[in-house]
């Protein structure tokens, strides 16, 4: 019996301990206090470095080109005033035609070689910063350099000729191959001529200041002293220190004003008298436009050239000598500096081709 109550008694305090449990479970009482941190582990050891990732743009050398300076936006503004910007037409940017008038069409035949660009240029671009230098290539300042400065072997005759750094530029600024091809000296024969654009497109300047691909005709021919002195060519003349508010010179590529203000800076290392500068260029000019205007006339009476002095009046059937000497007039016309680019070479092309008409 005593056992019993023993038993009792104990299964009573058990389950007296649980209700406990449960009330304390239940009635969440409060949290006791936090104990001390423990002792911090050892540091374990660093794990392999991972593998290198692939090469940025380099744009941590933007500032190389972007920093502080100005100087890209005052190229800019000047720009901006030049034909190339404004003049160049390229809205041209069909395959015959992109390849100069249009960005994208020059530096991709710049890149294969060609004549014409390969078709249709989509998103035409006049010439800009990208054409001539190869902008964000390497981020730094090697962008500057130009896009080619080789040789070029010219279009019409097969010269290559080394202009420097203005290499550049007769990449396009060289008469194209023409419809006829331009006759050897000396032949007899029969041209029949359909485009009244016939001889160099807007483009003689390069074949001028070499003195290539004229139609020779007689004898007597020399180039002047800025052909064989100057190095660099064009860029010493048309990208000389800019002029006033950007009127001409730097990369407006003037040499003189829209007003014919001529900006002297590229011609004072060698022609250090102004004054005697500017006569002699008024003197140049006045004779090649009257030697000009007399050619252009003569082929005006034997009803080869408009009223104008401008067309050839199509269809039109030509001799040899006759086509060669429509070619030396738009020649020398084309050129457009009126003898500064090569005034001996202009002058005599000029006096032949006029006495080989009479």
């Amino acid at each position: 019996m005593k056992t019993n109550n023993k038993l009792k008694f104990l299964t009573y305090l058990l389950a007296f301990a649980m209700i406990g449990l449960w009330s304390c479970e239940g009635d969440q009482g409060p949290i006791g206090l936090t104990g001390p941190a423990g002792v911090d582990g050892t540091t374990g050891e660093v794990g392999p470095s991972g593998p290198t990732g692939p090469a940025g743009e380099g744009v941590q050398d933007c500032k190389q080109c972007h920093g502080n300076s100005q100087l890209i936006t005052a190229k800019l503004a000047q720009w901006e005033k030049s034909v190339h910007a404004t003049g160049g037409r390229y809205e041209r940017n069909f395959s015959s035609c992109a390849g100069c008038h249009t960005s994208q069409g020059f530096l991709e035949r710049i890149a294969s070689g060609e004549m014409n660009a390969s078709g249709t240029v989509q998103d035409p671009l006049p010439q800009n910063c990208y054409t001539c230098h190869q902008v964000h290539s390497t981020y730094t300042q090697e962008d500057w350099n130009l896009t080619s400065s080789d040789p070029v072997t010219l279009w019409v005759g097969g010269e290559t000729v080394d202009l420097g750094n203005s290499s550049l530029c007769i990449n396009c600024h060289q008469a194209r191959v023409p419809s006829p091809a331009l006759p050897p000296v000396g032949e007899d024969a029969v041209y029949e001529v359909t485009n009244k654009r016939y001889g160099p497109h807007h483009g003689a300047q390069g074949l001028m200041f070499s003195g290539q691909a004229a139609y020779l005709i007689g004898e007597g021919y020399e180039n002047s002293l800025h052909t064989t002195l100057i190095d660099n060519a064009c860029v010493n003349c048309h990208m000389a220190t800019v002029m006033g508010q950007n009127e001409a010179g730097g990369h407006t590529f003037r040499v003189a004003s829209e007003d014919g203000e001529l900006n002297t800076a590229g011609c004072i290392q060698c022609h250090s008298d102004e004054d005697a500068l500017l006569a002699t260029v008024d003197e140049t000019q006045t004779e090649i436009t009257d030697l000009l205007n007399q050619l252009g006339t003569r082929l005006n009476e034997l009803g080869i050239l408009d009223d104008n002095l401008e067309y050839a009046l199509v269809p039109i059937e030509l001799t040899s000598l006759q086509v060669g000497i429509l070619w030396n007039y738009k020649y020398v016309l084309e050129d457009q500096s009126n003898g500064i680019h090569n005034y001996k070479f202009a002058k005599k092309l000029l006096e032949n081709s006029l006495e080989a008409l009479e």
